[in-house]
C-alpha cells in the first residue's frame, strides 16, 4: 500500500511541474582525436633520394649510392665500312664468236663445166687425170655472216683459210680474194703454190682496222689442176673445201648478234680499315652491300655476285642480278641485307701467302645477255661496277687492337644528401668502390686518375696514388658462345669526403685495351655486352652526428567544420632513435605559406640503449598546449635536429628504429542548442 502510495504521488508532482510547451535538451561532448600522425624512419627521410636502403640479417643499415661510369659505344668502334674499287668493263673486252664460213668446190661440179667431162670422167669410173691449168679462174663465192653480224669495225681480229684438197690429185698455184660486197674494198689476199692430195693450206691476215660487213665475196682468181699419178677413181663428192672464220674479234663498233658471254670476272678482296684489329671472324648484327651498276651496253647485263667467306646457317651469300641499259648515267643499285650472317675475315681458303685479317673475299662475274635481236654497240660502251659495304658486328674475334679511351673529367650531380637540412656527422666507416665487370676478351688495365666530393662550400680529393695501374683480366668465351665476365673492384676511402654531404662528384679515368698488345689468346667482343664500371658509395649508417637536421610534411587530418571547436592539443612523441633531438613544428596552409609555429626547439631525449648500444626502450615526450586556430591550416612540417650522446661513441642505426609524432586535438561541442 505505501509503495502504490508513493508512485502515485510521483506521478502528480510531476505532471504537475510539467510546462505546457515540450523543451529542447541539450549537452555538452568533450572528445580527443588525433589529427596527425607522422613516423620518421630511415625510408621515409630518404624517400626521394638515389640512395637504396640495405640491411644485414640484423636489420643494420648501409646505404648505396651508385652511378655508370663507363659509356662505351663498341658498336661505333667496330663500325666496318668500305667501298670496293671501282670495275669498269669496256666494250673492247667483249668477246665475239668466231664467224666460221665453209665452201664446199666438188670435183663433180668441175666436171660438169668441162665439155663432154661427164663422159669423159663418169663417176665411179678410173681415169687418168691430165694436168689441166686454169680450171677455176674468177671463180665468185659469196660468204654470207648474215646471221652473226651486220657490220661490224674491229681493232683486232684474224681472217683465216683453210683450203683442204679433197681431189684424187694434186692443185696448184691457188689464189684467192676476199672483198666487202657493198664497196668492193679488199680485205684480204691469199696464194699458195701447191696444195698435195689430202693437204690442207692454212694462213691467217689481220683485219685489224677493216670494216666487214655480212656479205663478202670470196673469188679463185685461179686453180690449176695438176695430172695424176695414173688412174685415180673418180667419186663426185670429192671436194676442195674452202672454210672462211674470222677469230679473236675484238669491236669497235658493231651491228651484230650478241650472243650471251661472260664479260668480266674476278676475285676481289676487300679490306676494312680497322687501325690496330686485326680481326678474323665477325657475326654481323645488321648489315649490308649495295651494289651500284651502271650498264651503257644495248643488252641487259647480267651480275652473278658471291662471298664465299658470307655464310647464314651454313649457306653461302651468292645473287643473280640483273643490270638494264642506262643512258643517263646514275647507277642502278641492289641491295642485300646481311643480319644475322656470319663473315670470315681470312680471306679466300687457301690462298696464296696463308690466311690474312680484316678482309672480305668475294667473287664477281659479269655477263651480257643476248636478246636474239640486232644490236648496235661502240667501244665506249662499258659496265661500271662498285659495292659498299656496310656491317655493324654482333660480336667480332681476333684481335680486337691497342685503344685508350678517356673518361673525364665529368662532374656527376646527386641529390642523395639533400634530406640532411645541416649539421656535421662523423662515419665510421665508408668507402668508394669502382666495380668493373669485363665482358670482353681482351686484357686491359684502368687507372683513376682523380675522384672528388665537391658540396656549395669546398672540395674533398680522395686519396688516390694516380699511377696505380688496376689489372682487369680478360672474359672467357664457351663454344656456344656464352660469356663469362671477370670482376674487379677498386675500394677508396671515402669518410672524409662524404663527410661533407657533396651534391656533386668529379671522376677522372683511362682506359687501356690491350696494353700489352696482342695475345697469343684469341681476343672477342660482343657490343652488347661491354666493360661496365660503376661508381658505389656505401655508407654503413654508424656515425656521430651534431645538429644532423631532417625535414619531413605531413596531412592534417582534421576536418573544417564550424561546429567543432578545438580546445586543447596534446603532442606525443616517442623517440625510438638513439639521438637527442630539438623539435620543431611549424603549420602551412594549402599554398606551403607559414601560418604559424607549435613549438620551436623542443628537447627530444634519445632512446635508452642496451650494453650493447642498441635501442631497447623508447622515450617518450609529452607536450600539451592551448592551440586552436587550425582553421586555414593543411600540412605540419617536423624539423629533427639530432644529435648523438656526447661520449664520441659512433652509433649503428638499424631498419626498426623510429622516431613517432601524434598531434592529437580535444574537441568541444555542444549538442542541443
Amino acid at each position: 500500500m505505501m509503495k502504490k502510495i508513493l508512485f502515485i504521488t510521483l506521478t502528480i508532482l510531476l505532471i504537475s511541474a510539467c510546462k505546457h510547451e515540450l523543451e529542447k535538451p541539450t549537452w555538452d561532448i568533450d572528445v580527443i582525436v588525433p589529427i596527425v600522425h607522422t613516423k620518421m624512419t630511415i625510408n621515409n627521410i630518404l624517400p626521394d633520394s638515389g640512395l637504396n636502403i640495405t640491411e644485414d640479417n640484423n636489420g643494420f643499415i648501409t646505404l648505396v649510392y651508385e652511378e655508370s661510369l663507363l659509356n662505351v659505344d663498341y658498336d661505333s668502334l667496330l663500325l666496318l665500312e668500305t667501298t670496293s674499287e671501282e670495275t669498269t668493263i669496256k666494250i673492247d673486252s667483249v668477246n665475239f664468236d668466231d664467224v666460221v664460213i665453209e665452201h664446199i668446190i666438188s670435183i663433180g661440179s668441175v666436171i660438169n663445166e668441162i665439155p663432154f667431162g661427164t663422159i669423159l670422167f663418169p663417176d665411179g669410173s678410173q681415169r687418168d687425170i691430165p694436168a689441166m691449168p686454169g680450171i677455176i679462174e674468177n671463180d665468185t663465192i659469196n660468204i654470207d655472216a648474215n646471221e652473226y653480224f651486220e657490220t661490224m669495225t674491229l681493232y683486232n681480229g684474224m681472217l683465216n683459210i683453210d683450203l683442204t684438197n679433197g681431189y684424187p690429185t694434186d692443185i696448184s698455184n691457188v689464189s684467192f680474194s676476199i672483198y666487202n660486197a657493198t664497196n668492193q674494198n679488199l680485205i684480204a689476199t691469199f696464194y699458195t703454190p701447191l696444195i698435195e692430195i689430202g693437204e690442207t693450206y692454212t694462213n691467217s691476215v689481220s683485219v685489224a682496222g677493216e670494216t666487214l660487213d655480212h656479205l663478202m665475196i670470196g673469188v679463185i682468181n685461179n686453180m690449176d689442176v695438176d695430172a695424176s699419178n695414173g688412174l685415180v677413181p673418180i667419186n663426185y663428192m670429192d671436194a676442195i673445201t674452202t672454210k672462211i672464220s674470222i677469230t679473236e674479234i675484238k669491236i669497235m663498233e658493231a651491228t651484230a648478234y650478241f650472243p650471251n658471254q661472260l664479260l668480266h670476272e674476278e676475285k676481289v678482296e676487300e679490306s676494312f680499315e680497322l687501325g690496330s684489329a686485326r680481326l678474323t671472324e665477325i657475326g654481323i648484327k645488321t648489315g649490308s652491300v649495295i651494289i651500284n651498276a651502271v650498264s651503257t651496253l644495248p643488252d641487259t647485263g647480267t651480275i652473278i655476285y658471291a662471298i664465299p667467306s658470307l655464310t647464314k646457317n651454313g649457306t653461302i651469300f651468292e645473287t643473280v642480278v640483273k643490270v638494264p641499259p642506262n643512258i643517263n648515267g646514275e647507277p642502278t643499285q641492289f641491295t642485300f641485307s646481311f643480319d644475322g650472317y656470319v663473315m670470315d675475315l681470312t680471306g679466300e681458303m687457301g690462298r696464296v701467302g696463308g690466311d690474312t685479317v680484316n678482309t672480305i673475299y668475294a667473287t664477281l662475274e659479269a655477263y651480257l645477255d643476248s636478246t636474239g635481236e640486232l644490236e648496235t654497240i661502240h667501244k665506249v660502251d662499258s659496265f661500271y661496277l662498285f659495292n659498299e659495304y656496310f656491317f655493324t658486328p654482333e660480336y667480332a674475334k681476333g684481335y680486337i687492337g691497342q685503344d685508350t679511351l678517356a673518361f673525364g673529367p665529368e662532374t656527376i650531380e646527386t641529390d642523395v644528401f639533400d634530406f640532411i637540412e645541416s649539421g656535421s656527422i662523423d662515419l665510421e666507416s665508408t668507402k668508394i668502390s669502382i666495380a668493373i665487370d669485363n665482358y670482353i676478351g681482351a686484357d686491359a688495365s684502368f687507372q683513376v686518375n682523380n675522384l672528388s666530393a665537391i658540396n656549395d662550400e669546398t672540395e674533398v680529393n680522395a686519396q688516390i696514388d694516380n699511377n696505380a695501374m688496376h689489372i682487369i683480366e680478360r672474359a672467357i668465351l664457351s663454344a656456344q658462345n656464352n660469356i663469362t665476365p671477370t670482376q674487379t673492384k677498386i675500394n677508396i676511402e671515402a669518410n672524409e669526403m662524404l663527410a661533407i654531404f657533396p651534391n656533386k662528384i668529379n671522376t677522372s679515368a683511362t682506359f687501356y685495351l690491350n696494353p700489352n698488345g696482342q695475345s697469343a689468346i684469341e681476343d672477342f667482343l660482343f657490343p652488347a655486352y661491354p666493360m661496365e664500371a660503376n661508381l658505389a658509395v656505401e655508407i654503413p649508417l654508424s656515425f656521430i652526428a651534431t645538429n644532423l637536421t631532417f625535414t619531413d610534411t605531413s596531412e592534417l587530418e582534421i576536418k573544417k567544420n564550424t561546429d567543432i571547436d578545438i580546445e586543447r592539443i596534446y603532442i606525443t612523441i616517442e623517440n625510438g632513435l638513439p639521438f637527442s633531438a630539438n623539435l620543431s613544428l611549424i603549420l602551412i596552409d594549402e599554398s606551403n605559406n607559414i601560418i604559424d609555429t607549435l613549438t620551436h626547439n623542443t628537447t627530444i631525449f634519445p632512446a635508452q640503449l642496451d650494453a650493447n648500444n642498441i635501442v631497447n626502450n623508447y622515450e617518450t615526450t609529452t607536450i600539451e598546449m592551448d592551440y586552436t586556430d587550425f582553421e586555414t591550416a593543411n600540412k605540419i612540417v617536423s624539423i629533427s635536429s639530432f644529435s648523438t650522446t656526447q661520449n664520441n661513441e659512433f652509433i649503428n642505426i638499424y631498419s626498426d628504429y623510429e622516431l613517432d609524432i601524434t598531434i592529437s586535438a580535444k574537441l568541444y561541442r555542444t549538442i542541443g542548442e
